[in-house]
Formats: structure tokens, C-alpha cells, sequence
């Protein structure tokens, strides 16, 4: 049987492959499940190293932890363990971190987090269709096509989105914070279906009441406004 988990946790962590986990040097070169634990190994420049051992699922729940928890649990983790000096030189036993220790102890936290920049590359990744959010190849080719985008504050992201019904570029604004929270987005929240719903070829006034007559982006030949809509 597929384990979709494991896919699913692998595209989520990939970015530590080719960049260290953020405030440390550490990168990941290895993960592997082996039952119902994930085995991760890190190393820095020096060739210094750590394995994270991760639970699969929380104790008495049949269902694998959502896949997002893993990355914050490997910042946490990874940070930690730099600090404290729980790397190993090349040619000893490699640090062997035990996530449920780990938990216990609040170095890593019980609940996913969402940090801003996990915000943005959810919203860019869902509306180029990355496996890491789902399978599609393209969320609606038939609406849009991403063409770039531009992060116009903390709390605001403008895509630029090409629309073949029309046919024009667009750039519509999106909330990356969440306004009753203050705090970065979740993911998971589906801005491409979102946007599916609003750019309705046969009903053009839904997207229509959101234009921002006075913005002008030489990126585009329209700017709206979805930051209290989306």
C-alpha cells in the first residue's frame, strides 16, 4: 500500500535539502520510516551531525500527524540541538534525539506552526500546483496561470495571474496574516480554490467589486483586493 505520509512529509522537508534549517547550518541528508517512527539525519559544514527520531502518530490516535507539524518540529529540533552541543563529530556514534523526549521536554512544540515564510510558500506552491500541496498539475489552467508574484508587505502578497479567458494579467492582493490573530496563516487554506471561485469567466462582476481603480502596477493591467475576501 502507498505511504502517502511519508511522501507527503518528504516534499514538506525537501527544503532543508538544499538550504539549512533557518538560524542553524544544519541540512537534512537523510530520512527514512522505519515503522511507526521517522529517522532524520543532519549535518552541517563540518561534517558534524545529529538523527532526529520522529513519531509517525501521537499516542492513541489511529491517524498519521499532519504532515506540516514535522517542519516546525525539525526547526525546533535542529536549533536546539546546535545550541546545546548534541552534534556529533564524523567517525563517533552519531546524537540520537528522541522527538517524544523532545515533546515532552517543550523543545518541540505538540501543535504544526506556521511561521511567515511558511505562509507564503504555501500560497506560491498551492497556485503552481506543487505535489507538496496536492497532485493537480495545474489548480485551474482554465481560469489562471501563475506567472510571479510580489510580497507588498508582511501581512500582503500580490500574484500575478495570466487569465486565457480573458485575455489579460492580472494582480490580485491575498492576506498572508490572519487579521483576528495577528499571526501568519495557516496552511492549507486553499487560495486556489479561493480564486476558483472568484474568477468566474461567466459571472466577471464577482471579481469585478474588488478592483482597485487607483493602483497602478507596471507587472499588470488590473490590481484587486482579496486581503478581507481571502
Amino acid at each position: 500500500m502507498k505511504d502517502t505520509h511519508t511522501i507527503d512529509v518528504l516534499l514538506a522537508l525537501r527544503r532543508f535539502i538544499g538550504v539549512p534549517v533557518p538560524d542553524t547550518r544544519l541540512r537534512l541528508r537523510g530520512l527514512v520510516r522505519a515503522g511507526e517512527v521517522l529517522r532524520l539525519r543532519l549535518t552541517d559544514p563540518e561534517r558534524r551531525e545529529m538523527t532526529l527520531v520522529l513519531p509517525v502518530r501521537r499516542p492513541n490516535e489511529a491517524s498519521p500527524i499532519a504532515t506540516w507539524w514535522y517542519v516546525g518540529a525539525l526547526r525546533h529540533a535542529a536549533r536546539w540541538a546546535e545550541a546545546n552541543g548534541r552534534l556529533s563529530r564524523a567517525g563517533q556514534q552519531a546524537q540520537v534525539l528522541d522527538g517524544e523526549t523532545l515533546i515532552a521536554d517543550g523543545v518541540i512544540p505538540v501543535a504544526a506552526e506556521t511561521t511567515a515564510d511558511d505562509s507564503l510558500d504555501y500560497v506560491i506552491g498551492d497556485l503552481l500546483a506543487d505535489p507538496a500541496w496536492h497532485g493537480q498539475h495545474s489548480p485551474a489552467p482554465e481560469l489562471y496561470q501563475l506567472i510571479g508574484f510580489d510580497l507588498m508587505a508582511e501581512d500582503r502578497l500580490r500574484v500575478y495571474l495570466d487569465l486565457p479567458y480573458a485575455p489579460r494579467t492580472i494582480g490580485v492582493d491575498l492576506a498572508v496574516v490572519d487579521e483576528d490573530s495577528g499571526k501568519p496563516r495557516s496552511t492549507g487554506w486553499w487560495a486556489s480554490t479561493k480564486l476558483n471561485a472568484i474568477l468566474t469567466p461567466d459571472e466577471p462582476t464577482t471579481l469585478a467589486v474588488h478592483l482597485v481603480p487607483d493602483a497602478r502596477d507596471p507587472n499588470c493591467d488590473a490590481v484587486y483586493d482579496l486581503t478581507h475576501w481571502a
